[in-house]
């Protein structure tokens, strides 16, 4: 018999929410915002081209994706609209798509209620990116009020940044909780699935539809796969005998 669980980590992009899905919506709204001020000689899908090859080659965590894409651009396509308020228009924008779209996905919230309300369990996330955005999404998919203060783990607070296995030691190691005690929830086969096994977790692949990973098989298979977090919910009872 498998030791029983004290501890359950989730990831955070397209596991606890729909990151590909905000994110295409956040920036397309960004990019209809800034072609709002008038007078651009440019449409909102050609700015939205331009910034999928500025994230793609700078990266989803730079910090001037805007700037960068308007000054690819000619000043006579941008309405004599200084670039700092199309950056402006494109950020406000943005931040209201936070407000009014980021939601967790079906099923989160009343799992994490279930398994707080239950006999005493570490919860917690690890998840890769920079300290305040991840702290953020973390606060605004409701999910903090759920989880241990202590088991909230960002890459760019400690330091180690996915696949390094070293990511999800520190986690088990911080709060007391031996690999083979804990298991990981997340959607990367390759980011998640295989750190996380390799330190001796146990494991769940989310393939939620639409997630960027979801049709992508991994060279090390997860102990359990679900589409949604019903099927998790399934998986935790009959697997792990919890109450949820």
């Amino acid at each position: 018999m498998p030791p029983p669980l004290r501890a359950v980590f989730f990831d955070v992009d397209d596991t606890l929410f729909s990151t590909t899905a905000f994110a295409t919506l956040a920036r397309r709204r960004a990019m209809e915002a800034m072609v709002a001020l008038g007078g651009l000689r440019v449409t909102a899908d050609q700015l939205l081209a331009e910034l999928k090859e500025v994230i793609a080659e700078f990266g989803p965590n730079y910090d001037s994706h805007y700037d960068r894409m308007l000054r690819r651009f000619p000043e006579g396509d941008l309405g004599g609209h200084s670039r700092n308020l199309l950056v402006a228009a494109g950020v406000a924008s943005y931040h209201d798509t936070k407000i009014e779209e980021m939601r967790p996905f079906p099923g989160v919230l009343e799992l994490l209620a279930a398994l707080r309300a239950g006999p005493p369990l570490v919860l917690g996330v690890v998840t890769e990116g920079l300290e305040v955005k991840q702290a953020e999404k973390i606060l605004r998919l409701g999910v903090y009020r759920f989880l241990d203060p202590g088991a909230v783990f960002i890459s760019d607070v400690i330091g180690i940044s996915k696949p390094n296995p070293k990511l999800w030691q520190r986690a088990c190691a911080d709060t007391g909780v031996p690999p083979a005690e804990a298991l990981y929830v997340g959607d990367n086969p390759a980011n998640d699935i295989v750190p996380a096994r390799t330190v001796g977790m146990r494991t769940v692949r989310m393939r939620s539809p639409g997630g960027k990973y979801a049709a992508i098989d991994g060279t090390v298979p997860a102990d359990h796969e679900a589409a949604d977090f019903a099927g998790l919910s399934s998986i935790l009872r009959r697997d792990f005998g919890l109450k949820v």
